[in-house]
């Protein structure tokens, strides 16, 4: 069932949280509230994801632990792609890191950290039937103030001809498309070819939504590869003030996951035309194009879309994710270990890819021996599928060869041994040389290390 206020709080502010839901709710108004309303047997993160689709504004209890949530941080992104307006209540005296600023940073803050939450909470109720009943006819609000007499109207009527005079040659010059105050100038699709460092040309696409949210396709080069976050526009240099130019159109800088302090002056071209100019490629000219199908990717193929539990064909996943690993990485790129698990429905996560028993989470492990680098494949992460692990000490382990048993075949070892569970939860695959332990686990060689869903743990070999 749809409801009107989606609340959003970090577990040391449940407290809080519920007690303005309460408010909220004795004054009916609905609340989707965490874990109360996920549905029994439903996906942690399917749940709210649904959920705040489904309201009309999030209230975010805001504190030191939310600050510190990446779920509460996703939740904000959530709710900014679906321009669902956000309630930030601050019950503690913190201010919001960086990649939360711009989220938070254009709603106006609700203080209810002075005294207890009680004291906060008729204002509390005020605060969000105001937000709730914000909307409003924007042509009735003009027409009002339009002039009703016959000289007013001949005075508005001079008054429009030279306007449209005016716009109309305006429109004539290559300029900021017309946006709402809370709409991104650079809304839309865009592709470019962009030459590297070493002479290489890589073909690159972003998308920006109306609210600025924004991701860079995986083959763009660099830190922009897979980049997930948000575009900070300003109509002049404020983001980029070295690079901007006279004639630019505004400067951006990028939030979220992907290049650290990445900023960029851009500027609007004839027939849909872009130019963005960054410290790392210099100008680099973009074109508009149709967002109508989903964004290519590598990765597409790599993954099953609807796999079995547990899953299958794993030697053929390893392989395509060390070819894509290897192509926007180090040539040299060896898979060092595969971590496998089915999220619980409580577990936060992120789902890679769905089983027939739920989301599954998968992560490959890979080491560079040229630079003694590794960086860890994740895909559909949050920010970029590959997350650098700096220099990396293997000690004894050993690459994953490209053919090894596979997982089914593994767990119906272990259900010939005896193996309680009817199922398992996760499963790690690695060479892990001459001998260590984990727990129970004595592990040595090429080895699956899992857990069954009953917490035994258990060695199957997995050398062919």
């Amino acid at each position: 069932m749809k409801k009107q206020v989606f609340v959003s709080y970090s577990s040391p502010d449940k407290a809080k949280a519920d007690a303005i839901r309460e408010a909220l709710e004795e004054e009916n108004i609905s609340c989707w509230i965490a874990p109360r309303d996920l549905s029994a047997g439903a996906q942690w993160g399917a749940g709210i994801v649904e959920a705040i689709k489904d309201c009309d504004a999030v209230a975010v209890v805001f504190s030191d632990a939310a600050n510190r949530s990446p779920q509460v941080a996703r939740e904000m992104e959530l709710a900014v792609s679906n321009r669902r307006p956000l309630i930030p209540i601050r019950v503690a005296d913190a201010m919001p890191t960086d990649d939360m600023q711009y989220f938070l940073g254009v709603s106006h803050w609700f203080n209810a950290y002075a005294m207890p939450i009680e004291a906060y909470l008729p204002d509390i109720i005020t605060a969000v039937k105001n937000v709730l009943n914000k909307e409003k006819n924007t042509w009735n609000t003009v027409a009002k103030r339009l002039p009703h007499t016959r000289t007013g109207q001949i005075a508005w009527s001079a008054a429009g001809a030279v306007l449209i005079a005016v716009v109309v040659g305006w429109l004539m010059r290559p300029t900021m498309p017309n946006f709402t105050p809370e709409d991104s100038p650079l809304t839309g699709r865009w592709e470019a070819k962009i030459t590297t460092g070493d002479g290489q040309t890589a073909d690159c696409t972003f998308e920006v939504q109306k609210m600025g949210q924004v991701v860079y396709s995986d083959s763009c080069p660099g830190g922009l590869l897979g980049a997930n976050g948000t575009l900070m526009v300003a109509k002049d240099g404020t983001a980029a003030p070295k690079l901007f130019r006279s004639g630019d159109n505004g400067s951006f800088s990028f939030i979220g996951g992907g290049p650290t302090g990445y900023v960029a002056a851009f500027k609007f071209g004839w027939f849909g035309r872009l130019t963005t100019r960054d410290a790392q490629f210099g100008d680099v000219n973009w074109s508009k194009v149709s967002n109508s199908e989903p964004m290519k990717s590598g990765m597409d193929g790599i993954f099953p879309d609807n796999a079995p539990w547990p899953v299958a064909d794993i030697p053929t996943i390893a392989r395509k994710s060390t070819a894509y690993v290897q192509g926007r990485w180090k040539k040299d790129a060896q898979l060092m270990n595969i971590s496998i698990k089915l999220l619980k429905s409580n577990e936060g996560g992120v789902v890679n890819m769905k089983s027939s028993e739920g989301g599954v989470e998968i992560t490959m492990r890979y080491y560079s021996p040229s630079t003694q680098q590794g960086v860890q494949f994740e895909p559909s992460a949050v920010t970029s599928p590959l997350f650098p692990l700096g220099t990396v000490e293997n000690y004894d382990a050993g690459p994953i060869p490209d053919d090894f048993v596979d997982l089914p075949v593994a767990v119906e070892i272990l259900k010939a041994r005896g193996m309680r569970a009817k199922q398992i939860y996760a499963a790690q695959l690695e060479n892990w040389g001459r001998g260590t332990s984990y727990g129970s686990a004595r592990l040595g060689g090429l080895a699956w290390m899992i857990d069954s869903q009953l917490s035994e743990r258990f060695v199957v070999p997995a050398t062919k």
